[in-house]
């Protein structure tokens, strides 16, 4: 019997040996899970930090550019890379100023480091790079890279191409009070020094430095807090008297002197690279965008006014605009139409009929005078391309233009009014897509009905040197991108 229960007891000992030997190998795998979750939790941490260590750094170059504007030109930023000159193959170090006009690159390797924070998964660090915008000189392409922890740390890189905020992020933008019919409809954002009276449908947000009504002065009714008003209730409207008011969107309202420079810029590249036309022997000119890439110019003479009536076309020239999307600018001294809704035959009889535009291209056109717009716009299908108009006085709608036209641009009247030639109902219709500005306000009751869409490719395509909004900066699109070697 004592046998028997010797050999159970020794049975039962190798059971116990075997369970704890089982169990502890449970623990060490356990542990080894754990190690290895820890170790993968702390990874994704620094990915996750390192991604938002580098938009951190984009972040601050925005306010470096929001100080000054042309800080990219004049500075290399404290957390950038040097700068080798590409003239002189010479080095400018970081937080030293930049000799202005030259160009530059950067050495393969990242040189520079900038602590951004002491993160738990490691410190956080960021470099800067540079780059010029090809097609937008007010723009700029900033690659934020940055690198967490030590020995061998989590590396991510961003690209950003950062611009002002341009006056064409506006469906209409005014120095003047602005006022809109019942028939008006308008899909963007409604900027005005003064009044704004919107007796349409407004899908956008609408900002009145004074007061946003419903009615004109002859017994106003004003929005305060009417939320339900289908005219008003998508974006919301914003004065001197609503919660929030037009002072907490605009801190600092916007400067309408700041505008009259951009038609000298545009003069200056022009001459330098585009069309540049000034001849007194002419009343007007009127252009032509083809689908080909192609602009008409055409001289008008024996026209006192083109708004109402177009004389005599001359022989035109054809331009060809540059391509890859590269910025072209025209600029003319006198009066430019584009297109017409009639039936005209040009002295060289080498063109003759409507003239709608299709634009194939980035381009600007200027007048020191007026605009008139006579003929549809459109633009090239699957192309970026972007139009933008100024005029130096007044943006007119001619007589001559279809009895339902349609038309695209980003539009600036500077120192006049968005307006048809007449005020009377001559015309069916009006569909506009795209932004206006305009010093004096303006109307277009040439038509019976009419729809302002704002372009949604304005906010992130400029037409060529269109002004800008001071101390705006924004991103226009980033996208990660493989980081320079360490």
């Amino acid at each position: 019997m004592a046998r028997g229960q010797d050999h159970q007891s020794g049975q039962t000992l190798i059971v116990v040996i075997c369970i704890t030997a089982i169990a502890a190998l449970l623990v060490l795998a356990s542990l080894s899970w754990a190690q290895s979750s820890i170790f993968q939790t702390a990874n994704s941490n620094r990915q996750d930090i390192a991604l938002e260590a580098a938009q951190a750094g984009v972040q601050v170059y925005i306010s470096r550019l929001v100080e000054n504007p042309r800080y990219w030109l004049a500075y290399v930023d404290t957390a950038e890379d040097p700068r080798i000159n590409s003239s002189t193959g010479g080095t400018v170090a970081p937080g030293t100023a930049w000799p202005s006009g030259a160009q530059w690159t950067y050495g393969a390797k990242i040189q520079t480091w900038h602590s951004l924070q002491n993160a738990r998964f490691g410190q956080a660090s960021y470099n800067i790079r540079v780059f010029p915008n090809p097609s937008d000189p007010s723009s700029v392409f900033v690659q934020a890279t940055a690198e967490v922890g030590s020995g061998t740390p989590v590396v991510r890189s961003v690209d950003a191409l950062i611009s002002p905020e341009s006056i064409a992020n506006y469906q209409m933008i005014s120095n003047a009070s602005i006022s809109y019919g019942s028939s008006a409809t308008t899909t963007g954002k409604i900027y005005s020094a003064q009044d704004v009276v919107h007796q349409g449908t407004a899908v956008g947000a609408i900002y009145a430095q004074h007061e946003v009504c419903r009615n004109d002065s002859s017994g106003a009714t004003c929005l305060k807090s009417d939320a339900t008003d289908p005219a008003f209730s998508v974006g919301g409207a914003f004065d001197s008297t609503t919660v929030p008011a037009f002072s907490d969107k605009f801190p600092t309202p916007i400067d309408f002197t700041t505008f009259t420079q951009a038609i000298g810029n545009i003069q200056a590249a022009a001459k330098a690279t585009g069309v540049y036309e000034n001849s007194a022997a002419v009343n007007a000119w009127e252009i032509q965008f083809l689908a080909s890439g192609q602009v008409r110019i055409y001289p008008v003479t024996n026209t006192p006014d083109p708004g109402v009536s177009i004389g005599n076309l001359g022989c035109p020239t054809t331009v060809t605009m540059p391509s890859g999307n590269a910025p072209f600018y025209m600029y003319f001294q006198q009066p430019v139409i584009v297109g017409n809704g009639q039936n005209e035959t040009d002295a060289c009889g080498t063109t003759t009929g409507v003239r709608d535009s299709v634009v194939n291209g980035q381009v600007t056109v200027a007048s020191q005078s007026d605009v008139y717009i006579g003929g549809n716009i459109s633009y090239a299908a699957g192309t970026s391309s972007v139009l933008g108009l100024v005029a130096a006085s007044d943006m007119i709608i001619s007589q001559v233009a279809p009895q339902n036209l349609s038309w695209r641009a980003a539009t600036l009247a500077q120192s006049g009014q968005w307006i048809t030639d007449t005020s009377s109902a001559t015309h069916n219709s009006m569909t506009f897509t795209g932004s206006i500005g305009t010093a004096n306000g303006g109307y277009a009751s040439m038509f019976g009905t009419r729809t302002y869409n704002y372009d949604p490719v304005l906010q992130t395509l400029r037409p060529p040197l269109y002004p800008t909004l001071e101390n705006s900066w924004s991103i226009q699109y980033w996208h990660e991108v493989t980081p320079p070697a360490t």
